[in-house]
């Protein structure tokens, strides 16, 4: 069994380092449990590492979070995807949203428009830069 703790294929501590990023972007549990959309007291058996999270739970954490999904299983790499090389632009994403953490509904916005501009084709692309350049009256 140690053996499989130094390969970093064990889930074992994933509660603590779930704690762990949790605290360090000054989120409450009760906070995170909301943005998760998972019950306050799931999220404490996970963190106290008496249950481990649904594929589903970490979906979640991946979608409205800038949580690093490999470092959480692994604690490989860094803690946060925005500190991960991207050449997507996803990173710019994830810092963004990291940076505006506390205000939920900013970073709703900023991944909606993310994914839209994504998904969007040369008309709606060229629609959201004609938005944001109009409504930023520092342009």
């Amino acid at each position: 069994m140690k053996n499989q703790d130094k390969t970093g294929g064990c889930a074992k501590h994933l509660g603590g380092r779930l704690r762990e990023w949790r605290k360090t972007i000054h989120l409450k549990s009760y906070e995170l449990a909301k943005i998760i959309h998972i019950s306050q007291g799931s999220l404490s058996d996970i963190e106290n590492e008496k249950s481990l999270p649904s594929a589903d739970t970490i979906t979640k954490l991946y979608q409205f979070t800038d949580l690093n999904i490999i470092w959480l299983l692994t604690n490989k790499g860094p803690s946060t995807r925005s500190k991960m090389e991207s050449e997507t632009g996803e990173d710019y994403v994830a810092e963004a949203s990291a940076e505006y953490g506390q205000d939920r509904v900013l970073k709703e916005l900023i991944e909606k428009l993310a994914r839209i501009y994504r998904r969007g084709d040369a008309g709606k692309k060229a629609h959201l830069q004609g938005f944001l350049a109009g409504a930023d009256p520092g342009e």
